[in-house]
């Protein structure tokens, strides 16, 4: 997940952190890529804990309502680039990217939660044994 945010910030050619948190907003990883903001990494936590906390993306908040909750909330932030991660209809964490141009953030979160779910769709698909789902082989495919 993180590997793949890398990879579109790359792409892109920014800088950013990353952050995923679980449902409890409770940091379970985060990376700073060589050469980000330092800021972003408080900023990028605060859109992952929003993106949980409130299970929506951040940014859904109304400007004239944003500053009041980032007062009540403490680590509220109503900047875009954080995702819920939801599985079977329950939000059980976020993911969030920081750091770049705002629309760049996006991208990039959006590009990391995009492999949970692709990883997660694999996972899933029927008449494949479980260690074969794990190693990403795919149905009826042996490796040699």
């Amino acid at each position: 997940m993180l590997a793949a945010g890398v990879a579109k910030a790359n792409e892109l050619g920014c800088k950013v952190s990353l952050a995923v948190v679980d449902q409890s907003c409770r940091l379970i990883a985060f990376l700073m890529m060589d050469g980000a903001r330092h800021f972003s990494i408080i900023t990028t936590q605060r859109k992952a804990i929003t993106a949980a906390s409130q299970r929506l993306p951040t940014g859904y908040a109304p400007e004239e309502n944003a500053l009041s909750m980032a007062v009540r909330m403490g680590d509220f932030t109503n900047v875009p680039g954080g995702f819920p991660i939801t599985v079977a209809g329950q939000v059980i964490g976020a993911v969030a990217a920081g750091g770049a141009k705002v629309e760049e953030d996006v991208i990039v979160a959006k590009a990391a939660l995009a492999a949970l779910e692709m990883l997660g769709r694999a996972l899933a698909r029927p008449n494949i044994d479980r260690h074969s789902r794990l190693l990403g082989l795919a149905h009826g495919s042996r490796s040699r």
